[in-house]
């Protein structure tokens, strides 16, 4: 019973230590001595505790931004929360807005929370949404999971004389900014560790106005606001993000919070049994998700309504379109795979765009389909939608080297987006292909993985390593003869047969 792939002399030693100190099965100490063979970082991935999250102050403009917002709460300003259509910005700009309405006090004055809507906003600011809000009393705009990518939204938010206030994880070059701007991702930022999702950053800004404005402490910010990390959890899962450090802290005591939170949302799903990675990804996930294609507001108004009676038909309605969407995605798809260009380290599709929320959905699929970068660009209106994801190239970098192509453009290393004037398109194209091919990161060639023996009967034991993700990859196991992995419902996926390719 050991290593059978890639090899890697286990130390017998460190596994028996840690199916002792850790109660797990030798199994499971294999996998976990072949990963964490330093001792307490295998602790820290197998007990991860809220108490190793790092300080909130250390994260840029942190302090900043907390002054201005509660200077603008003790001044009555009105604040609008300004946040990005998709889970993780739901999860955000319900994070942000519920701590202001505590931080107010329930104080009377403008308080407002608005979800992108991608269709009519793009991926910028927009100026008309803000001066309906103006209208209404707001003077301050906080963008959570949205805003830092593209420089036109300082300029948008100072021309509807608006102060902007930015809470963001996606990346940036510059570092000099005339307004708040916290986001781990920048140049300068000496926060330790920068893959937090939107959810995270909003969450440390939330812990550190909370222990600004009403003098929570760490330990009791967490055990009061329970909420926030489920919440944390859900647009961390959701957003992809690497699935280590803090974000495996949030995820994991995420999971044991929804199962304790007496809060409408989080009893609709517990209503067949209690939540687990699989119900996350498989069900609430994608039903949350679908709010962007009939009504964002649905995506925070599900966290925020305390009546029963809404959360049911809201999430009924929610479901119904999500059973519609995978079904259009599905066709769509098909248009996808017949325009697909499919090349040795990329496959480029170019479709005229009906939905432009379809368009990430299946760029995922493109990409795990011909195990590659993938661009998928929608032409609609004479206008380029891009959405690119990818396993190895970082398609922020891409981007940003052809930036000057883009109206706007942002995103990560593993997922990106942009938009473009139609006749940019061919160049683009030769572009793209001229990075790939010059950036020799970006190979089929993989590294060869460890492979552990343990009977299919057994693969309970690795849900201790759930979820699985960029960074917390699955363990390629064997029943002796075949090999096959898990996913995060705990399904066996066949890889082959045991020679010399593992």
């Amino acid at each position: 019973m050991g290593n059978m792939g890639k090899t890697a002399r286990l130390d017998k030693m460190l596994v028996q230590r840690y199916t002792a100190d850790f109660s797990i099965p030798q199994e499971l100490a294999q996998i976990i001595a072949s990963r964490f063979p330093v001792y307490t970082d295998a602790q820290a991935y197998l007990f991860p505790e809220l108490s190793t999250l790092h300080d909130p102050g250390l994260l840029p403009d942190i302090e900043k931004a907390a002054d201005r917002i509660v200077r603008a709460v003790h001044d009555g300003t009105g604040i609008l929360v300004y946040c990005h259509d998709d889970v993780d910005g739901y999860t955000s700009g319900v994070i942000m807005y519920t701590t202001l309405k505590d931080i107010m006090r329930k104080r009377a004055q403008p308080l407002f929370l608005y979800p992108v809507i991608r269709e009519k906003d793009g991926y910028i600011l927009n100026p008309r949404v803000l001066q309906e809000y103006r209208s209404k009393g707001a003077r301050i705009i906080i963008t959570v999971d949205f805003g830092v990518s593209s420089n036109e939204n300082f300029e948008i938010a100072r021309e509807q004389d608006m102060e902007l206030i930015v809470c963001d994880h996606h990346e940036v070059k510059a570092d000099a900014f005339t307004v708040p701007v916290v986001d781990p991702k920048r140049p300068a930022s000496s926060y330790p560790f920068r893959d937090l999702a939107g959810v995270g950053v909003t969450l440390k800004l939330a812990q550190f106005l909370y222990r600004s404005s009403l003098g929570l402490g760490t330990d009791e910010f967490f055990n009061v606001k329970k909420e926030f990390i489920a919440l944390s959890m859900l647009g961390t899962v959701a957003d992809r993000v690497i699935l280590t450090d803090e974000n495996r802290v949030l995820c994991r005591h995420g999971l044991d919070m929804i199962n304790q939170l007496d809060v409408p949302w989080a009893r609709y799903f517990r209503a067949n049994g209690e939540i687990d990675t699989a119900t996350v990804i498989q069900m609430i996930i994608p039903t949350i998700s679908s709010a962007a294609y009939c009504d964002p507001m649905y995506g925070v108004r599900v966290f925020l309504n305390s009546d029963m009676a809404y959360i049911c038909d809201a999430f009924t309605k929610l479901r119904n379109v999500t059973d519609e969407r995978r079904k259009g995605v599905a066709i769509f798809f098909e248009d996808v795979i017949s325009a697909a260009r499919v090349y040795p380290d990329v496959v480029i599709s170019v479709v005229p765009v009906v939905r432009q929320h379809y368009l990430g959905s299946v760029a995922g699929w493109l990409r795990d389909r011909y195990q590659r970068t993938a661009v998928v660009i929608g032409i609609r209106d004479g206008r380029c939608i891009g959405e690119l994801r990818s396993h190895r190239l970082n398609l922020y970098e891409m981007l940003h080297s052809m930036g000057d192509l883009f109206s706007d453009y942002g995103g990560h290393q593993r997922a990106a987006g942009f938009t473009m004037a139609h006749q940019h398109l061919d160049e683009l194209a030769d572009r793209i292909l001229r990075y790939v091919t010059e950036n020799t990161h970006e190979t089929k060639e993989k590294t060869r993985e460890p492979v552990f023996l343990l009977a299919r009967t057994n693969v309970d034991m690795l849900k201790r390593m759930m979820p699985f993700g960029e960074g917390n990859s699955a363990p390629l196991l064997t029943d002796g003869s075949l090999v096959y992995t898990i996913d995060n419902k705990l399904n066996i996926v066949e890889k082959g047969s045991f020679d010399s390719k593992y």
